[in-house]
């Protein structure tokens, strides 16, 4: 911790007797802030220096699954293959698709006694499954439409629910 106290100072005496100028003696508080000056600078620099050299985000683990949600309110999952200040890049890219109950069911759950409303189901989709457009398993999302990232436990829902499309995947017969 770096305390600060005030220090007076005797006025300087006037004109020495043999005419010479007079001397003012040097605070040595001046010489100790000098050296956490430049060390404050330095650590600025290369600091400074590093931010735009990586980019934002240059911290994300890419060979994990991350949740990388947007303002559009959409989550998309999977591997960050690229990260500057400019783009994301996913790879290996799922997303969830929100099935809704019909609305008959929705809007009279007690036709059918004991009968329950039911809830939206959630199922995982892998990019490129199914869109008619036929996209590849990656995507480019700009920096500006990305509220934050967050990294996927293995354990997770998501993740298991990857990793149980893959092995479906594989025991699939090639076509």
């Amino acid at each position: 911790m770096v305390t600060f106290s005030q220090q007076t100072t005797s006025p300087a005496p006037s004109m020495a007797t043999a005419g010479g100028p007079t001397t003012t003696k040097r605070r040595s508080g001046d010489n100790k802030l000098l050296p956490l000056v430049v060390v404050a600078a330095v650590i600025l620099v290369i600091g400074g220096g590093y931010y735009f050299l990586k980019g934002r985000g240059g911290g994300i683990a890419s060979g994990e699954y991350q949740a990388v949600f947007l303002t559009n309110d959409q989550v998309y999952f999977g591997k960050i293959a690229k990260s500057n200040s400019d783009e994301v890049v996913l790879k290996d890219v799922f997303y969830l698709l929100i099935r809704q109950p019909t609305q008959v069911q929705a809007q009279n759950p007690e036709a059918t006694p004991g009968a329950q409303a039911q809830q939206p189901r959630y199922e995982l989709r892998h990019l490129g499954d199914g869109e008619p457009h036929g996209p590849l398993d990656e995507m480019s999302i700009n920096r500006d439409q990305i509220l934050f990232i967050e990294p996927l436990r293995e354990n997770g829902m998501v993740v298991q629910g990857i990793q149980r499309y893959k092995e479906q995947k594989q025991a699939q017969p090639q076509e």
